[in-house]
């Protein structure tokens, strides 16, 4: 490829399976333009100062300062520069790093059948890269026994690099995606209560429901729910259901027969033993005893002594 656009073919570069070049030293005369290839290796640009766009397949790469890009083999590839002032190209073969591979690597390196892979790094991240270049280029022109094995462990390194990051990327893409139903889920769970309250329903949603409102299935749902908040579906929701109706005990008049059915217990049974088993208490003791507690208390409104809430 070098040799077709009459540029340098360093002898340091001596084996098919691997290569490094600083190109900001290859004299390119900018705006460069390349040929369109199709290698059957891995390419990594390690843009430090620089700007251009790579196109790999039928997509479109832009970079810049702080940008690593990654393709993987057997796809179309070009690339057009506007400045070249410190840019790395590495290009290597899987069997090249074969043997040193870590685990989870070779998942990594399918790139999800992805033509190119493009991150922005901030400055200290992507001094990284760069001493880890500069490292593998003494290596590649040096004269030692061993130097295409420290070369492939220093290739890992800037590949692990990439993975964490992507992983980041990933996991910041998907913990946004689990907010938004997170956060979608509480309005329902809000509104379904709304409609208690108001008589518009008489049903508690359950898991079923929930998952249905949303659109996901009920395993996605209740991984979400758990994993944003730390508490099941069920445990937000018998939250609710108690909170409600302490609330309903401590400030209105309403009948134990009215509070169960207005919460969808069909029994006045189940009502008492649902509420006894998440509270420790019964209803009519938190009801006595709020009644009780409240009876000295007064404030002072428009120059009268009142009761803080109205008598029953």
């Amino acid at each position: 490829m070098l040799a077709f656009m009459n540029l340098p073919v360093y002898s340091y570069n001596e084996t098919d399976d691997f290569a490094i070049l600083k190109v900001h030293e290859m004299g390119l005369e900018m705006p460069y333009l390349t040929p369109t290839f199709r290698p059957d290796f891995y390419t990594l640009m390690i843009v430090l100062d620089g700007a251009g766009t790579l196109v790999s397949g039928n997509e479109v790469f832009e970079v810049g300062p702080g940008n690593v890009f990654m393709k993987r083999p057997d796809i179309y590839f070009s690339s057009g520069w506007t400045e070249m002032k410190t840019v790395y190209n590495i290009s290597f073969s899987r069997e090249f790093i074969a043997d040193i591979l870590p685990f989870g690597m070779e998942e990594f390196l399918e790139m999800d059948n992805s033509n190119g892979l493009n991150y922005l790094f901030n400055q200290e991240d992507i001094k990284r890269f760069e001493d880890i270049c500069l490292e593998i280029y003494a290596e590649a022109i040096s004269m030692t026994t061993f130097k295409y094995e420290m070369i492939s462990n220093l290739l890992v390194n800037i590949l692990l690099l990439i993975q964490q990051h992507q992983n980041a990327v990933e996991l910041a893409i998907q913990n946004e995606k689990h907010d938004v139903i997170f956060t979608a889920f509480c309005r329902n769970l809000d509104q379904n209560f709304n409609g208690l309250i108001s008589g518009e329903t008489d049903v508690v949603l359950r898991l079923r429901e929930h998952a249905e409102l949303l659109n996901i299935t009920e395993n996605n749902l209740s991984k979400i729910i758990s994993k944003s908040s730390g508490k099941t579906i069920n445990q937000w929701i018998n939250a609710k259901l108690i909170d409600e109706i302490t609330y309903l005990l401590k400030n209105t008049d309403k009948s134990m027969s009215e509070i169960a059915q207005l919460y969808g217990f069909r029994e006045l049974k189940q009502f008492y033993s649902f509420f006894k088993k998440h509270t420790s208490k019964t209803a009519i003791s938190v009801r006595n005893d709020f009644n009780a507690s409240q009876n000295e208390l007064t404030h002072i409104y428009k120059g009268d002594v009142v009761n803080i809430r109205p008598s029953w």
